[in-house]
């Protein structure tokens, strides 16, 4: 007999995937669909979520019990840059917070179609300039699928504007390479069951619109990534994004970023998501609870003398 957990995963996933075979232009009706299903994850306990206006966007903050000062998160949450919101990943970023014992901040950025590139990447920057005008310190910027991307994107946008460097980066399952040349997008189409390579083309040519996708800032897998903050990155080995990952990493390595990568067998695309009913979720939001809490702690004098590695 299937546990309420199995079902509900996959009920999930099966009306995540009919919700989006829908024609480019009925985004809003993806957007509602998405919100709709998201319901069906708990959120978690002794968390609690406050919504605010931030930088002139939709936002929350998710403040767990006994929350430490010392650090906080900025979370760009994904969904291919066109659906998804600081709703829809509630339970995701409730539980990250919780694991973390820091305060997080996720903010509805712009979406295509109807707002293309730069607008999200704008967003992000509005949002860490904010974070940093109200004297948060020590930031670590989380984001899962586009939002990883956004998050290697909101990086370089710190790099090139000379401000306080983020303490560090967690990137769950990035999408990094919107050119789509990433072997993985093919050999793994059959294994992954919740994103397919089409979905993959026509969100990327809504985002990247009149831009080219080889831009760093929409594909950071391009970017000059030297100086970038220590990094953990997390990826399944059955999601059509495998190669997003891996390639990203070797990048990194040789560019002399402390990066970690942690690559977990049979999982697909940003299983975290599923925090509370799959034990593999529940493992990786601890391991980044972990992670966010062993990054050491610097004065704002100490992240601008990092600016000269740039």
């Amino acid at each position: 007999m299937q546990s309420v957990q199995s079902i509900t995963v996959k009920t999930f996933i099966n009306v995540f995937r009919r919700s989006l075979f829908v024609h480019k232009t009925e985004s809003n009706t993806v957007r509602v669909g998405f919100e709709r299903i998201s319901n069906i994850l708990k959120f978690p306990r002794f968390v609690k979520k406050t919504d605010v206006s931030y930088a002139g966007m939709e936002a929350s903050w998710f403040i767990p019990d006994g929350y430490g000062k010392t650090k906080t998160i900025l979370y760009l949450h994904g969904g291919g840059y066109v659906v998804g919101s600081h709703n829809t990943h509630r339970a995701l970023i409730g539980r990250i917070a919780r694991a973390s014992g820091c305060r997080a901040l996720a903010v509805n950025y712009r979406k295509a179609p109807e707002f293309p590139y730069p607008a999200a990447v704008e967003d992000a920057v509005a949002a860490y300039k904010q974070m940093l005008a109200d004297g948060y310190e020590n930031i670590v910027i989380i984001g899962d699928s586009a939002g990883g991307g956004l998050t290697l994107a909101l990086i370089q946008m710190i790099r090139k504007h000379k401000l306080p460097r983020a303490a560090g980066a967690v990137l769950l399952s990035p999408w990094t390479d919107l050119t789509l040349s990433g072997d993985s997008i093919h050999s793994k189409k059959d294994a992954d069951p919740l994103i397919q390579p089409h979905l993959l083309e026509i969100f990327s040519k809504r985002y990247y619109g009149d831009a080219h996708p080889t831009d760093p800032l929409i594909s950071p897998l391009f970017a000059d990534l030297k100086g970038f903050p220590t990094t953990l990155i997390q990826v399944g080995t059955n999601e059509i994004l495998l190669d997003d990952s891996t390639r990203l990493a070797q990048k990194m390595h040789k560019a002399g970023v402390d990066v970690t990568l942690d690559v977990y067998e049979n999982m697909m695309h940003v299983w975290q998501f599923f925090g509370g009913l799959m034990p593999e979720a529940n493992s990786a939001i601890e391991t980044i609870g972990n992670f966010v809490k062993n990054i050491k702690v610097t004065t704002k004098s100490d992240r601008l003398d990092t600016l000269a590695v740039y």
